[in-house]
């Protein structure tokens, strides 16, 4: 906690190396003890938990991978990519539909967020009628379909 406050930089870096080094200690723990354990109902929980903590190594992996080309804050510094970012948008319509008010647009209407996570629907602009779209970064594009 106390690095991820005193960074200067995006906290998504830090934060995603502290989850690959913690899932890789973890996966590496309970198969071990998986192997090895000495206690039958503990080895067996740590069996039939490894599967799940792979995956979710495997997720944080993926996660690394995007996170130096598209981060999950937008900063000052963040260019603002040209079409909608694909990814986990934990934004509910809501707080998309505010987003995409406070951007300038007027008569948000059915949203929707689509298989990709970006929360898709109609809205006005300077009294014409236009797609919107709100990334899982925040970014607002209009005439995205």
């Amino acid at each position: 906690l106390e690095r991820l406050q005193s960074t200067t930089a995006s906290l998504d870096q830090p934060y995603v190396e502290m989850q690959r080094k913690a899932h890789a200690d973890a996966v590496g723990l309970f198969g071990a003890y998986a192997k090895d354990g000495d206690n039958p109902a503990l080895k067996s929980f740590a069996a039939e938990t490894l599967p799940t903590l792979k995956m979710h190594q495997d997720m944080i992996e993926k996660i690394a991978g995007a996170s130096a080309s598209t981060p999950a804050v937008k900063s000052a510094s963040t260019p603002k990519p040209p079409a909608p970012v694909p990814g986990a948008n934990s934004f509910t319509e809501a707080q998309a539909k505010k987003r995409i008010q406070d951007a300038g647009y007027a008569d948000v209407s059915a949203l929707a967020k689509d298989e990709q996570g970006i929360w898709r629907g109609q809205a006005t602009k300077d009294g014409k009628g236009t797609s919107v779209a709100l990334d899982y970064q925040g970014n607002v594009f209009a005439g995205q379909q």
